[in-house]
């Protein structure tokens, strides 16, 4: 950590700095001794114990209400500021009683009883500063230039020094008194100063500059509630501060619900969830079991220490968020929040019941609060930890065959070589027989009468070995797909449906003649479903292919031309989406290596790591040359802003810098097309001086594009080797040019393409207008 904070600059390493040296004082004041934690009261002039609190050192000893305090530190507590300024024991090192029989009492104070308050007032605040500082250098490394991820170290920074502070606080070091009343509240007003930056990314208004400001003011009226506590000691200050932090987060809740709900549909909600989630978390357990009943009850549900220990939460989330680069399904996890929820409420009520029931007078209403509240947290944990397990153990949980998922997964890969309808019956049958064991399994097809509403048997791929009559009973038309139903002998699953028909799947019994289990039953459900799908997109295709064979040209063995048009548009998404992806994922990653290479080389002094990476940053820029050469090419720019002809020149000017033959282009200036024109020969152009630089081996290309007497003719010629169309290999050597003509003929028009070998290629397009076409 030393050698990463080399790097650091001093607006961060400064309040890291203070953060560690500050917690090593706390921790200092802490390990003196452990929380005492005895009030007592003046009785006919002595101090008398009246309450041991159970979160402290004398809750463990022999030390009872009423006994007398003799000595505090070797002294008379009457001269203890600490003791007579809040009748309150915080820390001491030794104490003498005197019990009811006359019998005096000496203690140590010391930690040997308290492992437990060791742990949680010095090891676990410690570690926690550890981590907090590891997550704020982090942080800073990868997001440096962000204004919000300075703020969220900030954050971060303050809850470890509220945290650190706490226990030092406690015992009632005055500084420490101080740190933590300011840091306690004030990490909340950093969190809401967060927000406010980081969701400005997204257009939001989390909340006013100068209601922010306002806010601030809470600050003032702590500093001036800790100035009265130092003249005039009174514990019941201090719910300021609990009333304070209450309110602040309540606040915070209310603008995320409220942010959350005005910007529900916009970029960035997804992120106001996930950080309203991760914040509630939190900080949840402190307030509700702590901070409130505190308050209002005089008396906490959780100790604060066990509370607090959730604020672990904030910077393991953070780092996940760093490392995964991604945020984390929050729907998901807010709705199996609701669901265990409501599993886990009547649960722990009737529990909690019992326990009051039983014990009587045993526990008060506080303590069976406390135990409802700790069974409804435990059984969410529960159902979320058995949810991993359950998934974890998938394989081998329920069924003696293995996974019965994963067969639907492996039965689906099976079936996508299929390409008849039959073919994927029989599978899905045969899946049926093996992964249910049952003896048999057909396809039947079930009709329904018009006239009577009755249902028939129609069609089916074998013997029928259940009653018929029974099948006929059943009133299908309210079966839906998935639904099993069970007969004298075996059972049926509907597995498709249509007006006035039915797909029925029959299954005879199982081998071994149990019932269906429930992991069965889920399955049957799951692979009804998707076998309908692929049989009914298995049906359409079907369709599809007879259709386009009928409709072929009798002539030739050509297509269409509406399927021509279709397939081009289809190849011409598939180009536009592929050229965003290249620049949206690609390019943008190579973008980022070279800023990271540059970063790199102004950090570093040696010259050959200097030259190699001023090497690695030409390949670089070379690649990102490339890349935007293709996303051109893919999807050219200038087509649908400039038109053609601009396209042209600059497609044109591209290629001289590529090729090695001397290229004459002759372009109308008075051409004007329609969109779907101007992309078709956009095209062309492209394919024929691809194919001139791969294949030609001209000298010289002369391309001209033309309207002469309301045709667009375009006319192409080398000088180059040329082909023989007559030869076996021409369809296989030159799919460029048939791709043209299959473009060409897509609009109505006509390709004559003239070559020999030896004598180049002389290819002529012409194109009606498309006002003369339509006509």
């Amino acid at each position: 950590m030393v050698g990463k904070m080399k790097f650091l600059d001093k607006k961060i390493m400064i309040p890291i700095v203070i953060v560690i040296l500050f917690t090593f004082y706390a921790s200092y004041i802490s390990v003196q001794s452990p929380i005492v934690a005895l009030s007592v009261i003046e009785d006919e002039g002595h101090l008398v114990v009246d309450e041991i609190l159970d979160n402290g050192w004398a809750y463990h000893q022999e030390i009872s209400s009423g006994d007398i305090l003799l000595k505090v530190n070797g002294l008379d507590p009457f001269e203890n500021r600490q003791v007579m300024g809040e009748h309150l024991i915080r820390n001491a090192k030794s104490l003498v009683f005197l019990d009811a029989d006359g019998n005096r009492k000496e203690f140590e104070v010391s930690y040997e009883s308290e492992i437990q308050q060791l742990f949680s007032h010095v090891i676990f605040p410690f570690a926690y500063m550890l981590l907090t500082v590891y997550v704020a250098i982090y942080i800073y490394r990868k997001q440096k230039t962000d204004a919000s991820a300075f703020i969220l170290i900030q954050f971060l920074l303050c809850i470890a020094l509220a945290y650190g502070s706490a226990a030092a606080s406690s015992r009632g070091d005055v500084l420490a008194r101080l740190v933590n009343a300011l840091t306690f509240a004030g990490c909340l007003l950093l969190y809401i100063r967060f927000l406010n930056v980081f969701l400005k990314r997204f257009n939001f208004t989390f909340i006013k500059q100068k209601n922010l400001w306002k806010l601030y003011s809470l600050l003032l009226i702590i500093l001036i509630e800790y100035a009265v506590t130092l003249i005039v000691p009174n514990q019941k200050l201090s719910m300021i501060e609990l009333g304070i932090f209450t309110f602040l987060l309540i606040f915070i809740i209310v603008l995320l619900i409220k942010n959350y709900s005005k910007n529900k549909d916009k970029p960035g909600n997804q992120a106001i969830k996930m950080l309203g989630f991760i914040f509630i978390i939190a900080l949840s357990p402190f307030t509700l079991l702590y901070a409130i009943p505190t308050i209002l009850l005089q008396h906490y549900l959780m100790n604060a220490e066990i509370a607090v220990m959730f604020l672990l939460l904030i910077p393991i989330s953070f780092i996940y968020l760093q490392l995964a680069e991604r945020l984390f399904d929050i729907d998901y996890m807010i709705g199996r929040l609701k669901y265990y929820t409501l599993l886990a409420f009547p649960f722990s009520l009737i529990l909690s019941v019992i326990f009051g029931l039983s014990f009587d007078n045993d526990f008060s209403n506080i303590q069976l609060g406390f135990i409802f509240i700790m069974l409804f947290v435990g059984s969410i944990i529960f159902l979320y930890a058995k949810e991993w397990i359950d998934y974890k153990n998938r394989k081998y949980m329920f069924s003696s065959r293995g996974d019965l998922q994963t067969n639907l997964y492996t039965f689906f890969h099976k079936t996508r070589g299929e390409n008849k309808v039959q073919d994927v019956i029989n599978r899905i049958l045969k899946e049926l027989e093996d992964t249910l064991m049952v003896k048999k399994a057909i396809f039947l097809e079930m009709m329904q009468i018009e006239s009577t509403k009755k249902w028939t048997i129609g069609k089916a791929t074998s013997e029928i070995f259940i009653d018929p009559n029974e099948i006929k009973k059943i009133l299908w038309e309210y079966q839906d797909n998935g639904s099993i139903t069970y007969f004298s002998r075996g059972f049926g699953i509907v597995v498709g449906s249509e007006v006035g028909v039915k797909q029925i799947i029959l299954c005879d019994e199982k081998k071994n003649g149990t019932n269906l289990n429930i992991e069965e039953k889920i399955w049957i459900e799951m692979m009804a479903y998707f076998s309908s799908v692929v049989v009914e997109n298995m049906k359409l295709i079907e369709g599809l292919v007879d259709q386009i064979s009928k409709l072929k040209v009798q002539e030739t063995s050509q297509h269409p031309i509406w399927l021509s048009k279709l397939l081009f548009a289809i190849s011409e998404k598939e180009r536009a989406n592929l050229s965003n992806d290249l620049h949206d994922s690609i390019l943008q990653e190579q973008l980022q290596l070279l800023r990271e290479t540059d970063s790199i080389s102004e950090m570093a002094s040696d010259t050959l790591i200097i030259d190699k990476l001023g090497e690695l940053k030409e390949q670089i820029l070379d690649n990102v040359h490339l890349i935007r050469e293709t996303c051109m090419e893919l999807r050219p720019p200038l087509l649908s802003e400039r038109g053609l002809l601009e396209s042209l020149h600059q497609l044109i000017r591209q290629t001289k810098l590529r090729c090695n033959f001397l290229l004459y282009v002759s372009l109308e200036n008075k051409i004007h097309m329609n969109k779907e024109y101007e992309l078709i020969f956009y095209r062309v152009f492209q394919e024929l001086l691809n194919n001139a630089m791969k294949h030609s081996n001209a000298t010289e290309v002369h391309l001209s594009l033309s309207s002469i007497n309301e045709l667009f003719v375009l006319q192409y010629e080398d000088n180059g080797v040329g082909f023989d169309i007559n030869s076996e290999g021409y369809s296989f050597t030159s799919m460029g040019l048939l791709g043209i003509k299959e473009r060409i003929r897509s609009i109505g028009g006509n390709m004559d393409i003239v070559s020999k070998i030896g004598q180049g290629v002389k290819v002529t397009i012409e194109v009606k207008g498309e006002e003369e076409q339509n006509d």
